[in-house]
Formats: structure tokens, sequence, C-alpha cells
């Protein structure tokens, strides 16, 4: 059967997407209005001074460097006040703008490997990153670079190009349905659940289309005239370009920009500049969960926002307590499809629930064995399709557009259900749950065992990985696990005394048959906790059972 979103169907949309963020979406406020500004700085933007910088670099860059709509403009750059303009200068050339994130330990061959996949045309950087990425663009092809900010080596400044340009001329300007399905607005990097890089196109239509449902999943209590939200993580990751360097564009909501990354060193911005929504990853709740926040003052806090993976009902609740009781609301997208469904009332945050499908999104559950349709709260995996703008899938890249089926239905690797009022329920990716047992075997989820080892009192945050026998071809179940701080030095024993308390709790096919192992942090990918690499790490480890690493 199909499960329709209740929610009105927004109307097709036949424009640009700046456009559509900048006049036809946007709420009437002043001009004057500041957007962005830097903690610890006197550095601010309104939104007069985006609109027309923006315009200006627009058509700048296309003079200079002959950008034509659907080329691509790469930005790796810091969290600066430039970044806006950059991002949304290339979106009015009629760009597809290739956001790369700022993350640790990225090298210049990472960063080439995007450049090529993308082939980006012009790569906007700044002074910080200069070297990275001049080493990077000579890699993919000698790529032309432009700098947020004043660089030593000769490159052109955003504020030199901005200057050059005219604002009173837009360079790029869909007007047609045809036209907004037909180019292309982003191409953003994703890995998926298999490692390999895939490169998924995002049409004006399918951006607008999901700013569309975004906005109606705005708490009430929002008020724009007087809130102000944070970017949490670098604004390269594509979850900004609803939330931080989109939806708040919208809305008139200043964001503050910070230097590093939100984690329990730096949540005194809250406090600061009374922080009104906060944006938090798997990774960041990991860590926040059961952090000391006590000294703290969260009460500014009027919504908190989570997405990116599946996070179990005792972790969730912790984090909200954390933050004065304030709801962790779900989110359940991809990177292919934007935004799929969200918890918008009190009918959609039911236990479990990662929300209701959101304006124009329908979704089928399948038989994960024979391909059958299902019903109401049968588990199988998801697929969605949105009947406003069609998913445009990968670029280049045949095999991967398999996942795309003839009648645009997209399988989204999840696995779940849906109930009577299309609330969606996401037991575990398809690729994270474990086969156990004899025979055929039988699935079980991460999620759920996570759920149980977290209630331990001296676990701070537990990942939960099926381990592969290869002697007997079933999953082993394994926990990953970071202590709280003061029983670190006594791992070894925390960690029996973990597995005893499984071994009470966890019967039937739900045991811990990998063992438990003790980590100081948990490997990510993006904005996601590194599964695959834990599973590696395990498997790399020959003793089975109680290890440190």
């Amino acid at each position: 059967m199909i499960f329709n979103s209740k929610l009105p169907v927004p109307p097709v949309p036949s424009t640009d997407a700046f456009s559509y963020i900048f006049y036809q979406g946007k709420r009437e406020y002043p001009k004057n209005r500041v957007l962005y500004r830097v903690d610890g700085t006197d550095q601010t933007l309104t939104y007069a001074q985006l609109e027309k910088k923006s315009l200006q670099f627009a058509n700048a860059i296309r003079r200079r460097y002959d950008l034509k709509p659907n080329d691509v403009v790469g930005i790796l750059a810091k969290d600066k006040i430039q970044y806006p303009i950059a991002y949304w200068g290339a979106v009015a050339a009629g760009a597809m703008v290739a956001p790369i994130p700022v993350q640790n330990g990225m090298s210049e061959t990472d960063v080439a490997a995007r450049l090529e996949q993308a082939n980006a045309k012009l790569f906007i950087t700044d002074s910080d990153l200069l070297l990275l990425s001049e080493v990077a663009s000579e890699l993919a092809g000698v790529i032309p670079i432009v700098t947020l900010d004043d660089n030593t080596a000769g490159w052109p400044t955003l504020d030199e190009l901005v200057q050059e340009g005219s604002a009173d001329t837009r360079v790029f300007e869909l007007n047609t349905v045809q036209e907004a399905d037909e180019y292309n607005v982003f191409i953003n990097r994703t890995s998926g659940s298999t490692g390999n890089m895939k490169s998924v196109l995002t049409s004006h239509a399918h951006y607008i289309s999901t700013m569309e449902g975004t906005i109606g999943t705005i708490p009430d209590n929002t008020n724009p005239d007087t809130d102000v939200w944070v970017s949490p993580l670098s604004l390269g990751f594509f979850i900004n370009s609803k939330l931080h360097i989109g939806l708040n564009i919208m809305l008139g909501i200043p964001v503050v920009l910070m230097k590093k990354t939100l984690d329990e060193t730096t949540v005194g911005v809250v406090a600061r500049h009374r922080i009104t929504f906060l944006f938090i990853t798997p990774p960041i709740a990991a860590k926040l969960a059961r952090a000391d926040l006590s000294g703290y003052d969260f009460s500014s806090i009027k919504w908190l926002l989570t997405a990116g993976a599946p996070m179990h009902e005792n972790l969730r609740r912790t984090v909200s307590d954390q933050f004065g009781g304030v709801h962790l609301t779900l989110e359940w997208a991809t990177s292919e499809t934007m935004l799929l469904a969200m918890q918008v009332d009190e009918s959609s945050r039911r236990p479990g629930s990662s929300g209701a499908l959101v304006n124009g999104i329908q979704a089928k559950v399948i038989d994960t064995e024979t391909g059958d349709e299902l019903g109401f709260h049968e588990e199988g995996e998801i697929l969605v399709r949105n009947v406003v703008a069609v998913f445009k899938g990968y670029r280049d890249n045949e095999a991967a557009n398999q996942d795309f089926d003839n009648e645009k239905w997209f399988h989204t690797g999840d696995y779940g259900y849906l109930d009577e009022d299309s609330n969606v329920y996401i037991v575990d990716r398809i690729k994270e749950l474990m086969k156990v047992g004899e025979g055929y075997g039988s699935h079980v989820s991460a999620s759920e065992i996570e759920s149980v080892i977290f209630q331990h009192p001296v676990v701070s945050s537990v990942v939960v990985v099926g381990v592969r026998n290869i002697e007997l071809q079933v999953d082993e179940p394994t926990a990953f696990v970071v202590l709280k701080e003061p029983f670190r030095a006594q791992s070894a024993q925390m960690i029996k005394d973990i597995e005893k308390y499984a071994e009470s709790r966890l019967t039937g096919l739900r045991r811990l048959t990998g063992g438990v192992f003790f980590v100081p942090k948990y490997p990510t990918t993006g904005f996601k906790i590194n599964r695959r690499e834990l599973r590696q790490t395990a498997q790399a480890m020959k003793a089975p059972m109680v290890q440190c690493v």
C-alpha cells in the first residue's frame, strides 16, 4: 500500500532557489536585520548585505570564470562571515554548489577526490585552508581558487570580486516548472552505508519543495523577531542548506557562527547568545548526553533537533534532560531526499517515531525477502518519493541509480514501518540489522541493544555493531562503550561489569556474543558515527571478548 503525507501538498516550484529564499519564500522583515554574527567577534552580516553582495559576487564569477548554468563551484572554508555570500552568490550565478565540510583529519587527496567527482570549475576556500586547497586544486586538475578573506598568494578574494560585480542585473533566473526541474542547485557527496562516494544531484525544484516542507516543521513557539540560532558544525554539511543557510534567511533569524564544533567544551555559546535552537547530531548527542553541564544556563532553548541515524529512546531522553526537558525532535532524511518525515505535533511524537511524512512525500514498505508491499505496522524496507519534485539521483553512477526505480521510488535502506497516521518508525538501517541465530537466522536491531546497555550507570554512550563470524556465518552483536570520566581508569573492571549487566538483561538472540570494547571516543564520518570502522576494529582484535582499544 502507499502511505501519503497528511499535510497539504505544496505547489510545484517554477523558480530558482535564490529567488525563492530571498524573495518568494521569505517572510517580511527589515533589510537591516542581522542574519549572521561570529562568536567572539563584532563581525555581522545583514540581509541587505547578504543579498547585494551575493548578486555582485554572482555577476563577477559568471564573467571572470565563464560559469555556465549547472557548472560546479566547490566550497571548502571555515564558518567565516563571508561564507553565506559565497554560497548564495554561486547559486545566484546558476552554478551547482558542492559544499565540502571542514573536518579533522581531512587531507589534500580527500578534497581533490570530491572536487574531481563533482567536476568543479571553481574552488572557494579561505586563508586558513589555502595551502591544503592549493594542493587539492593541483591534484584535481588545477581548478581556479577564490578565497573568502585576504591571502598572500595572489588569489582573487571575495571582496575583490564583490567590488567588481554589479547587483543591478540578475545573471540567472528560472521561471517555469520545467526549468526548475531541469537545473540543479546542489551536488552533494554521500558515501551512504557502502563507503563508495556518490554525487547526489538536487534540482532547484527539489530544494524548494523541501524548504516548503521544512517551514511546516518549525515549532509554534518560534519567534523570528527574538530567536537566535547557532550553527553547531561546519556550514559545509548539507543539512545546513536547509537550516542555517536557508530557513534562517527565510525567517530572518540570526545564526551564530562558531570557530569550533559544538561539544561539551563549547556549549557555553548557548548562554552567551541566548540560543533558542540547537541541531544535535548523533556524535554530539553521544558527547553531551551524560557530560556535566550543570554550570550552564540553557533556559533559552526552545527547540532541539537531531538527524543522521536512528537514536534510541533512552539517549534521546537523556539529551532532553540535559537541556531542561525540551523535547529532542527527530527528523528522518537522506542526502538523496533532504527531508522525509518530522515530528511536527503531539500526534507525530509517539515513542519510537521519527515523525510524520512531510508535505508531498509518499512512502511504501516492502518485504526485504519477497519485495511484496506491506501494510500498517508491518516491518520492511521503506521506499519514498516526492510527488512535487522528482529525486534526481546520482550523477554519472548507473549502478547507484538502481536505488531509484522506474516509478521514482527511492530505496532508502532504512528498515521499519508506518502507522495509520503516516508516522514513520525506523527500526534500523538494513545494513546495521544483525543476522543472528541458526538456520536462516533472525534480524536483531542494534538500537534495541544499545538502549539496554545505555542504562548502566557507568556508560556515557554506547554503539552496537554486528561483527561477522566467518566460521559460523552469523553476526555477533558487539558493544563499543564510552565510559563516564570517573570510571575510565578502571575500564577493564567496568567492562566486565557491563558484560555481566548485559547478560542479565539481554537474553536469547540479543545477547552480546561479540563482547564489549572500551573506546575513548567514536570515529566519525561526516556527522555520523562510523560503524564500519568500529566493525573493522573489532575484527582486527583477535580476542573476541573484553578488550580496551
